[in-house]
């Protein structure tokens, strides 16, 4: 009798699941068409849409205005805009936080910095000092998420290797986080669902779930901020590899020997990319992003030079990650995006030198930083969560 339960238990939230997904993809939806597409009994989408009218999900929304005599079906949509998500990125240099309306609507946000910048403190924050950071900012976007609404959990992106499954930091030397249960240690504190996984998986989950473009079931995201990550999109699910490392692009060597990496190596990608990099080389006053990007605005000789390599170093690695993996499409992530016009040209002819034909005319998609940060697509997660494994 169990193993019957088990088995109608499974069934009837893989009928919900389908319920959910065509919702999700439709903005108005009749019963009988999801009875239709998901190929369900009609009684079965009933009880249903009776379920999650009872639990103010979904919403009848309108009548189709249609000739003949008869009942008209009524449309019924989700209710996007009561439902809520939290979002966090932790890097090693700041934490942000957002709370997200299922229809992308930010309702509030909020970046700490931890180390490195002219507008933060200059001790590094890791360990137990940073979770304490990360529970303070969570305790304080909880506080902003309207009562009317319903919060469908927390998911936070986390710089380094994440088992997304046991919610588990394996390996941050970026924030001093070994073995760490984070997802057991929040879900005790908070009493919504809580999802963690790599910051990048995250950014690449928010791709996935807000563009509609085919060709994102297979792609291959790249997230150019404070490290460089990436995440592998196939068949519209994102790959990890054998214990989480997968996505580790930062880290492939562009040459022999080069500037010493944060993970203790010579020769990263990283090491020549990033935004700390650049900062660094650029030298102190420079603190933010956005100070960077004055300079370049203004044609500071020195920062222009920067962006020229920069482009040189993300086309070698592309073209040679083309060749390897084929993508349908490339989408281009992180702070780092925002200063695409002056690394643009010359990572495209890089590329154009290293990729055979074949994959030269990979599309590639600059992601708009203010509409997909790893924070928004850690938000994105939660509802993925929700649609995809009914919670």
């Amino acid at each position: 009798m169990k193993e019957d339960y088990n088995s109608f238990r499974w069934m009837k939230l893989q009928n919900k699941k389908k319920v959910l997904e065509l919702l999700h993809q439709e903005r108005l939806i009749s019963r009988i068409d999801i009875a239709r597409r998901a190929n369900l009994q009609k009684m079965t989408v009933t009880n249903i849409v009776n379920e999650l009218l009872a639990e103010e999900l979904v919403i009848e929304e309108d009548v189709l205005a249609i000739s003949g005599v008869g009942r008209k079906p009524v449309l019924l949509r989700l209710n996007r805009e009561n439902l809520y998500a939290v979002g966090i990125e932790v890097t090693k240099s700041y934490i942000i936080g957002l709370v997200m309306s299922y229809n992308r609507e930010i309702v509030y946000q909020e970046k700490v910095y931890l180390v490195g910048t002219s507008t933060s403190d200059v001790t590094p924050c890791q360990g137990e000092a940073l979770t304490k950071r990360l529970e303070k900012l969570i305790d304080g976007l909880l506080e902003r998420v309207p009562a009317s609404v319903r919060n469908l959990g927390i998911c936070v992106g986390i710089q380094g290797i994440i088992d997304s499954q046991k919610g588990e930091v394996i390996h941050s030397p970026y924030l001093g986080w070994f073995q760490f249960g984070i997802k057991e240690h929040l879900s005790k504190r908070y009493a919504v669902p809580v999802y963690v996984d790599n910051n990048v998986r995250a950014f690449a989950r928010g791709e996935v779930w807000m563009r509609t473009e085919k060709q994102l079931r297979h792609a291959l995201c790249i997230y150019l901020d404070e490290g460089i990550g990436s995440a592998l999109v196939m068949n519209s699910e994102i790959y990890t590899g054998n214990r989480y490392y997968a996505g580790e692009i930062g880290h492939m060597k562009i040459g022999w020997g080069g500037p010493l990496c944060f993970c203790g190596q010579r020769g990263c990608l990283e090491a020549y990319v990033s935004v700390q990099r650049i900062r660094e080389e650029l030298g102190w006053p420079i603190g933010t992003f956005t100070e960077i990007m004055q300079l370049l605005e203004e044609g500071h000789p020195r920062a222009k030079m920067l962006f020229e390599q920069v482009g040189r170093h993300l086309g070698f690695m592309l073209g040679n990650t083309l060749n390897l993996l084929n993508p349908t499409v490339i989408i281009l992530g992180g702070e780092l995006v925002k200063a695409a016009d002056w690394f643009k040209q010359s990572m495209l002819k890089a590329i154009e030198e290293i990729t055979i034909r074949p994959t030269r005319d990979t599309p590639i998609i600059y992601s708009d930083y203010n509409q997909n940060n790893c924070s928004m697509g850690a938000a994105a997660l939660v509802f993925y969560q929700w649609i995809f494994h009914c919670g």
